[in-house]
């Protein structure tokens, strides 16, 4: 019943693959009863008795050991002393959790504290939220696949990251997690220019032209930005999209962000570093994101150049 008549191959061969790569991350992200879940529902598709089965009956039992502890373990041998050890792990952890909230606090404050002190208190306030809500995007998406990630560290002239474990990602699944950002970046230019509408202070409209750039300049496809990790899930079709519109834009527009990411994506096609499944979405979102975000630019510094005629933009 578990092989195809026809062909005579293994009829759930791409849903077990999937399940024990879905119960590795879990388990990697300290996501245990989930990934015994994962384990389980790949113990169903598998004949009882068979090698395969008796693999995922061993990663199932380990795992079992891992959330019952045997009452022989260290803390019941030790009596007394195992229980203080045991308290004193758990105020270790507490400690780490605290320490690396501190970091993000302190972080944070001091980002504020520069630009602050360069462009003045609203400005400051404007543009941590806006990298905050970017960096909030990567990290929520990371959580959302089930892998460890710690809050946004902030390092003033330089922007911010989040840092997470995750080894053998699927490139539609890290260009998700990439592209989260620039979404969210481009939510918080929108709402800084909501603000704007409703106050009519100007430096709000300078907070979402600059979330705007910011995150067009996320998209280029090499080194450290967001687009560049991206780009993996897209095949050559989809980086010649990203290329033509980029370059559409760019000339349009005539914001010379947009030629950055088109030299980016032109890169990327000479490297030929295509993935053996392109992710045809993630070439919609990716230029969508591209357009969002440059429109969003351009029409801000459009309404400044309105405002301030004599400033020269």
């Amino acid at each position: 019943m578990l092989v195809c008549p026809s062909c005579r191959s293994f009829k759930y061969a791409r849903e077990l693959e999937a399940a024990a790569l879905r119960a590795r991350q879990l388990t990697a992200a300290g996501q245990l009863q989930a990934a015994r879940d994962q384990w389980l529902a790949a113990l169903r598709l598998l004949p009882p008795g068979s090698a395969q089965h008796r693999g995922i009956q061993r990663e199932i039992d380990k795992l079992n050991r891992r959330l019952s502890p045997s009452p022989n373990s260290w803390t019941k041998r030790l009596g007394p002393l195992g229980v203080l050890l045991a308290a004193l792990a758990k105020f270790k952890t507490a400690a780490f959790l605290l320490l690396a909230k501190a970091k993000f606090l302190i972080s944070i404050l001091a980002f504020i504290g520069v630009y602050w002190s360069l462009f003045g208190w609203w400005f400051a306030v404007g543009l941590t939220g806006s990298v905050l809500l970017h960096e909030m995007g990567h990290y929520l998406m990371v959580r959302r696949f089930g892998f460890n990630a710690q809050l946004p560290m902030f390092l003033p002239g330089f922007g911010a990251y989040v840092k997470w474990n995750g080894a053998n990602v699927d490139p539609g699944i890290r260009a998700q997690i990439s592209l989260a950002g620039p979404l969210f970046g481009f939510f918080s230019g929108l709402m800084a220019y909501g603000i704007f509408l409703s106050t009519h202070q100007t430096v709000w409209l300078a907070v979402a032209q600059f979330a705007g750039w910011i995150n067009l300049l996320n998209l280029i496809p090499a080194f450290i930005f967001d687009g560049a990790s991206a780009m993996y899930a897209l095949g050559k079709q989809a980086r010649w999209a990203v290329l033509l519109v980029s370059v559409a834009l760019g000339l349009v527009l005539r914001e010379y962000v947009f030629l950055f990411v088109g030299l980016g994506a032109a890169y990327r096609i000479w490297k030929r570093d295509f993935p053996a499944e392109p992710k045809e979405g993630i070439a919609y979102y990716f230029i969508a994101l591209i357009v969002a975000n440059g429109f969003l630019s351009w029409y801000c510094l459009n309404q400044a150049r309105l405002l301030f005629p004599h400033r020269g933009f």
